[in-house]
């Protein structure tokens, strides 16, 4: 993580300079756990009424964050789960395409999307690992890029956010929700169980700093960082943000 070495640390039984052997191999180990985890548990994603409630909630902040147009938008959700924030913002656009690491997830997306009749031209979910690439999603660009309650899963926030902005149309958003770092170091640690270390990689939540720094990295511009909406997570009381950033204009011409 070459934006948070304090959080690297974290996972690196020893210290190691930035991009060694080691780094890589602990990123690439975080998300294998990741996947590991999410296909053995996912099934059971859907069952907890707070992930509905919680979709529920992130979906109407980004509705209003961003003019979508049922007509012509096209969404990319990135770790995508099963598809609940894809479900709030269908009615507001053209198409979305979930993708996420999870063959388990994608299934449960792409069966839901099925047996309410919907299209897969209109919602469907892709299980890979989405990198800087022309002919990844059959070289589709987009109008918005959501990726909500995940970053805090990801080794690299900025190899994530920069990836993301490469399938953003110029002019594009990027829109990110997760947790908003707490003011107390204890409460931070309290977010998560001590066995989640193997797939989560930022275990205290993250300050507007550390999201304004990776989006302006990514070259996006007019960033904005919101509270999206409070819950209780493991009993304590949290804050999610809401932040995006736009893809300049003329940066890319495709």
């Amino acid at each position: 993580m070459a934006e948070h070495g304090d959080h690297a640390q974290r996972h690196c039984p020893h210290s190691h300079p930035h991009g060694s052997p080691q780094i890589h191999e602990d990123q690439h180990n975080l998300k294998e756990f990741n996947k590991n985890y999410f296909d053995e548990h996912g099934h059971r994603y859907n069952d907890h009424p707070d992930a509905h409630e919680l979709a529920r909630r992130l979906g109407a902040a980004m509705i209003k964050a961003y003019p979508f147009e049922e007509d012509s938008t096209l969404v990319l959700d990135y770790a995508c789960g099963t598809g609940l924030i894809s479900k709030k913002l269908a009615a507001h656009a053209k198409c979305i395409v979930g993708v996420d690491i999870s063959r388990s997830m994608v299934d449960q997306y792409n069966q839901s999307v099925s047996n309410q009749g919907i299209p897969p031209e209109e919602m469907r979910a892709v299980c890979c690992d989405l990198t800087v690439a022309p002919n990844q999603l059959d070289g589709m660009k987009f109008d918005v890029v959501v990726c909500a309650s995940s970053y805090h899963h990801f080794p690299s926030i900025g190899d994530v956010t920069k990836t993301l902005v490469s399938y953003l149309k110029p002019g594009g958003s990027l829109l990110v929700a997760d947790l908003m770092k707490p003011s107390s170091a204890e409460s931070a640690e309290a977010l998560f169980p001590t066995g989640a270390h193997n797939i989560v990689a930022h275990k205290g939540g993250f300050e507007e700093a550390d999201i304004k720094a990776v989006f302006e990295g990514a070259g996006l511009i007019n960033f904005s960082f919101v509270t999206a909406c409070k819950a209780k997570k493991h009993g304590h009381p949290v804050e999610l943000f809401l932040a995006s950033g736009t893809k300049e204009v003329n940066e890319e011409a495709y």
